[in-house]
């Protein structure tokens, strides 16, 4: 099951037009990175495989595990673990997620 995010769903003109950044560059990167990290703790978990076995590039995370669509859609949860762990990770952590690429762009700008 793939997840995709791009630099367009935090303001695209605010980030992306102003410091130049090109689509899957090193700005998605560290988006899709910093996505999965905050994702973990929403994510279902028994043994952590779910959570754990992912392909991270830029735009997107890919969760590995055969019954991830399923765990995704159907997961009743526990907590703050549960199905559609993307969604809540946004609806919770989208200001600070947004403000964290930022300032990442910001530094890449200022380093070259």
């Amino acid at each position: 099951m793939q997840i995709k995010y791009n630099l367009k769903d935090f303001h695209k003109g605010k980030i992306i037009n102003k410091f130049g950044m090109q689509k899957n560059g090193e700005a998605e990167l560290f988006l899709a990175n910093n996505c999965f990290r905050r994702m973990t703790k929403y994510v279902p978990w028994l043994t952590g495989a779910l959570a754990t076995t992912v392909t991270i590039k830029p735009g997107n995370v890919t969760y590995e595990q055969p019954y991830a669509y399923r765990q995704y859609t159907k997961n009743k949860g526990k907590g703050i673990r549960g199905k559609y762990w993307d969604k809540k990770m946004m609806a919770n952590e989208r200001p600070v997620l947004a403000r964290e690429v930022e300032n990442y762009v910001k530094r890449l700008k200022g380093s070259k």
